[in-house]
């Protein structure tokens, strides 16, 4: 299925084609935010979850959150064919809000990842998105799947799209928000589960070096779900044999 399903704040459900924007929205030169998350069995996974963040992101912009939104999605979502998978992107702009849903891309199971040094900006899911595309450019241009960015102090952070999760001993880990890295919504989700896993739950910084001493490394985001991380800068990580239950535990 091609086809796109396309809901806009106060017309609900219009053709893909239909501009959605002005050309004096703000949102054209970035100024905005937008949430992705998984349409599975005809609902919006997470959304709660979501929603929460674009609200906590707003000020940082200076944008004023529009009512409806749970509604908007909750309409485009009735459209679209609830045996299958669908990645939804909510877009909210100082003059409209909207959203779309697309067919899911196809999943990969496992990655292979260069370090990149950080970009700079505020954490947030903004319409302003350069650094995430070109990073990801950047990283098929190097043979690679994906990049995992790297403080200046040396920390690994955050891939320009996923979160960055990892198990030390008995401890599920992703890097705390405070490090200046957006809050995943998927890696929180994990996070919580661990304990049904046999886990306890940490936020922590790690170097990139030490990610090849641990039980798993993954790259978590809500609609690429889990993969393995197994290859970093050239060199391979033992396989994980944590990776399967993870994507077991996603697709329920």
């Amino acid at each position: 299925m091609e086809a796109t399903i396309v809901a806009v704040l106060g017309l609900g459900v219009v053709p893909p084609g239909t501009p959605v924007m002005r050309a004096d929205d703000p949102g054209v030169l970035g100024d905005g935010l937008f949430e992705t998350m998984l349409v599975r069995n005809g609902r919006p996974r997470l959304l709660d979850e979501h929603l929460a963040r674009l609200a906590a992101s707003a000020p940082e912009l200076g944008l004023a959150v529009p009512t409806g939104l749970a509604d908007l999605v909750l309409t485009a979502c009735a459209e679209w064919p609830a045996d299958l998978e669908g990645a939804l992107r909510l877009v909210c702009t100082p003059m409209t809000a909207f959203c779309s849903i697309a067919p899911v891309p196809p999943r990969v199971s496992s990655l292979r990842v260069r370090t990149l040094p950080a970009h700079s900006g505020l954490p947030v899911k903004s319409l302003s998105y350069g650094p995430s595309l070109a990073a990801r450019r950047w990283a098929a241009a190097s043979g690679v799947d994906d990049a995992l960015w790297v403080s200046p102090e040396g920390y690994a952070l955050e891939g320009p799209t996923a979160s960055l999760v990892w198990l030390a001993g008995d401890t599920l880990c992703a890097v705390p928000p405070s490090a200046g890295v957006l809050p995943g919504i998927t890696a929180a989700w994990l996070l919580g589960q661990a304990p049904t896993l046999g886990w306890q739950a940490a936020h922590r910084m790690i170097r990139p070096a030490d990610l090849h001493a641990v039980g798993g490394v993954w790259l978590a985001s809500s609609v690429r779900g889990i993969a393995e991380v197994r290859v970093l800068d050239g060199a391979e990580l033992p396989p994980s044999p944590h990776t399967e239950r993870l994507c077991d535990l996603f697709s329920r």
